[in-house]
């Protein structure tokens, strides 16, 4: 007797519409159900018909009808979030299903340069998130191998240094980033009075970010120290810059805050191979030139050259 009635309810709740939790919930809204009525344009008593129903589904009454005004019982007031978030996933589908009909991406796949900080790309997520709520974004980090990435189809747009990029890679100027010697506070070259030499860097520690592949000995790149570790993150690298164990130079915005604090210094280095800084890093969104993103992504790409918020760095 039991399995036959728990049975029955089942078979009660199974058959709820989503057509009912719309009912409920433009109720509540509307504060009546002759408001629910007037924002779903039907008759009060198809408004009150089905909300009776629903409660006979359920077992238990949604509203108190006692007042002048519908109001909530505690059951009704404890399902209203749900069905207001089974409604919206409801939703959400139908929007990604005719999206898809219509060619729009499922996931948008956005390679990001270490150099390049999170934030300063924040106001393009955002509005590309609220553009399409139904779009995955895929966040490929990395200070090295996004251009082989954006080569190989492993992702479709990538915001990085425009350094060594192929020609067969299409790029958009987005904006130019300073490069800086730092070091923490309690290294010789940051105690040292005057402009930094490029003898003085020459006998110090220098921490290099290299590539996995360029480990090999001879094939060091911007390199002015006789002694140099090479690290293939910049996380790393920022990380032994903090604890005094080396110099090195780094995007600007990065550093920015340790500068500010004081946790690093910036070196002022008297000549950089023949000029009075370090060269500045332009920083480029870029695709395929024979592989153009989809809509999403068209319009991430938009948002990210809308904003270009990457910025520069202190010298």
């Amino acid at each position: 007797m039991f399995w036959a009635s728990h049975s029955i309810i089942s078979m009660e709740m199974d058959a709820l519409t989503l057509d009912q939790l719309l009912v409920f919930t433009a109720t509540v809204d509307a504060g009546s159900f002759s408001g629910a009525a007037r924002t779903l344009n039907r008759a009060q008593s198809a408004i009150t018909y089905t909300t009776q129903r629903l409660e006979d589904q359920i077992g238990a009454p949604l509203f108190d009808r006692a007042a002048y005004r519908p109001t909530l019982t505690p059951t009704g007031g404890a399902l209203l979030p749900r069905a207001r978030r089974i409604l919206a996933e409801v939703g959400q589908f139908r929007s990604q299903a005719h999206g898809l009909v219509r060619g729009l991406e499922s996931e948008v796949r956005l390679g990001l340069s270490e150099m390049v900080a999170v934030a300063s790309l924040a106001p393009a997520l955002a509005s590309f998130h609220e553009d399409f709520p139904t779009v995955s974004l895929r966040i490929v980090r990395g200070a090295f191998g996004l251009p082989d990435s954006l080569i190989r189809g492993e992702i479709d747009l990538a915001v990085l240094p425009d350094f060594g990029l192929s020609p067969g890679i299409e790029r958009s100027h987005v904006a130019m980033m300073d490069l800086v010697a730092v070091a923490a506070p309690n290294h010789p070259l940051a105690r040292r009075k005057g402009a930094i030499t490029t003898a003085m860097l020459r006998e110090e520690l220098q921490i290099v970010l290299t590539d996995a592949a360029e480990m090999a000995p001879g094939r060091d790149h911007g390199v002015a120290a006789l002694d140099s570790w090479r690290v293939t993150d910049l996380t790393t690298k920022h990380g032994l810059l903090l604890e005094g164990i080396g110099w090195g130079s780094m995007p600007g915005p990065l550093v920015a805050a340790d500068v500010a604090a004081g946790r690093l210094v910036i070196l002022p280095v008297d000549r950089w191979d023949g000029s009075d800084h370090l060269p500045r890093l332009a920083i480029v969104a870029a695709h395929p030139q024979d592989c153009a993103p989809g809509p999403a992504g068209t319009a991430l790409l938009a948002a990210i050259l809308r904003n270009r918020a990457v910025g520069s760095g202190a010298r």
